[in-house]
């Protein structure tokens, strides 16, 4: 994927060539937003740019190996562990979920 960078239509043949490769592995696209893919078992993943943010139920754990094991044949990824915010958006989790907020972008504004 390293000669993809530079070129004038590189982010387009990235994301065609991640689209690709999360629709071979059992995700479907969202059609409200396209860089939002969803499976089946709870797993969800959130493009922007070139990194990845993926969400799961508990009981999906062993999925998310699979899945992880698969993408990183293709690409050279890493586990950068629990996401804490994502996009300005912040991800509060506790023993039993997670929750979204914005409370800082709204404190931020006020």
């Amino acid at each position: 994927m390293k000669a993809l960078y530079g070129h004038k239509q590189a982010p387009r043949l990235w994301h065609d060539d991640i689209n690709a490769s999360l629709l071979a592995v059992g995700f479907t696209q969202s059609s409200a937003y396209p860089n939002l893919y969803l499976r089946s078992n709870g797993i969800l993943i959130l493009l922007y740019v070139d990194d990845i943010c993926m969400m799961f139920l508990e009981a999906a754990t062993t999925a998310v190996i699979e899945v992880k094991a698969k993408l990183s044949e293709k690409y050279n990824i890493m586990n950068i562990g629990l996401a804490w915010q994502f996009l300005g958006i912040e991800i509060p989790c506790n023993g039993t979920g997670f929750s979204l907020s914005q409370k800082g972008y709204m404190t931020t504004v006020l």
